[in-house]
């Protein structure tokens, strides 16, 4: 790591402020032409992960032990947030600091010692959890993908849709029904050979996104995390820490598109004056900045509970529900803003569009708020 991750650590707000003037000066290497690029030819941001690694920022919510800072989830957002802010897509630094979170708290000691270390490098790559099914959707407890016992090991079958970054992992967290109930896997896919088939899924955003085949995959009993039937327990776990890491990747798209449009207003001239001067411009930027403002306060708060060891689901589902609609209505404010030119590839703005829809789809939250804080009944 960096000589400023003890800062980081330590010195609060200012550790923090130092850790974001990093990541800014670290994104000048990774401007608006690496990222069209990456986006237009679908393809691994690989130079930035290799950056990302080799500054250590993969450990930064893994104990010291196995090579992490333990720098905790407040950090984990800013360097979230400040990549996007700067035009760039953290989806991939996210996805390696908070997936193997799983093994973190429910994986064996083995599993720890085989992955951890090099996770924190980036050496390992654990970028995806496949639980989402063409039929189930997420509904985790329909699932058709199993794993049955056959002596002393594991026998997978399994097809799961929508699964990011499949194709660039080398540990993958595989969830699937056993007699007992949802459990979840580590597979190692480099020793899955052709039982494991991965095929691209085009979507409008960058995603590597893949549908997944495993056809009688055996694996050890030591592949398994948590215990028989406890797969779901592993993976909520981590669920409210991951519901702030979205919010943290929808404000920093908000503040980027705001950050380019508010440049665009003051510069653009139309009939002789700025068009930053309309209201028809004016309204709909201030209107956008006052809901990120209000959903980066409630991320904070999200973030003050899970730091205190308190429940943060509440406020987790409320923070990613206010950044995902903050960041959707900066997107109209920014095509208010540019007009024709926010829909230019060679522009970020249109990019940065497609990349707020990501984080848009919610109803499983607005099902979750309804039933647990207003004590509504399940809805179906």
């Amino acid at each position: 790591m960096t000589e400023d991750r003890d800062d980081v650590r330590d010195a609060g707000a200012e550790g923090l402020g130092l850790l974001r003037a990093e990541v800014v000066r670290v994104m000048r290497g990774f401007g608006a032409d690496y990222w069209r690029e990456v986006d237009r030819a679908r393809v691994f941001p690989e130079a930035f992960f290799v950056e990302m690694g080799e500054r250590g920022y993969f450990g930064t919510l893994l104990p010291e032990r196995w090579g992490g800072s333990d720098a905790g989830p407040m950090a984990a957002s800013v360097l979230i947030e400040a990549v996007n802010r700067a035009g760039g897509d953290a989806s991939t630094l996210n996805a390696q600091m908070a997936i193997c979170g799983a093994l973190l708290r429910s994986g064996s000691a083995a599993q720890q010692e085989r992955y951890l270390p090099g996770i924190a490098r980036g050496d390992v790559r654990c970028l995806c959890v496949a639980a989402t099914e063409p039929d189930s959707g997420a509904d985790m407890r329909s699932l058709r993908s199993r794993a049955r016992r056959d002596g002393d090991d594991w026998v997978l079958d399994a097809h799961k849709v929508f699964i990011s970054l499949a194709e660039h992992t080398d540990l993958l967290l595989l969830l699937v029904a056993t007699d007992e109930g949802p459990t979840l896997f580590a597979l190692d896919m480099e020793e899955c050979g052709d039982r494991v088939e991965r095929r691209p899924v085009d979507m409008v955003v960058n995603r590597l996104t893949t549908a997944l085949f495993i056809d009688s995959l055996r694996v050890p009993d030591g592949a398994r995390i948590g215990r028989v039937g406890g797969g779901l327990e592993c993976l909520i776990g981590g669920f409210a820490q991951r519901r702030i890491f979205a919010a943290s990747e929808s404000l920093g798209n908000a503040r980027c598109l705001l950050d380019l449009s508010v440049a665009h207003a003051k510069e653009r001239v139309t009939f002789d004056r700025p068009i930053g001067s309309n209201q028809g411009v004016q309204y709909p930027l201030a209107q956008a900045y006052a809901r990120i403002e209000a959903a980066d306060l409630m991320r904070s708060d999200a973030l003050r509970l899970l730091v205190a060891g308190e429940d943060a689901g509440a406020r987790s589902a409320l923070a990613k529900l206010l950044a995902s609609e903050a960041g959707w209505e900066m997107a109209r404010a920014a095509l208010t803003t540019f007009g024709g030119w926010g829909l230019a590839s060679e522009l970020a703005v249109e990019r940065k569009i497609r990349e707020t829809m990501v984080f848009v789809f919610n109803n499983m939250l607005w099902s979750y708020l309804a039933e647990r804080e207003l004590g509504l009944p399940k809805a179906f």
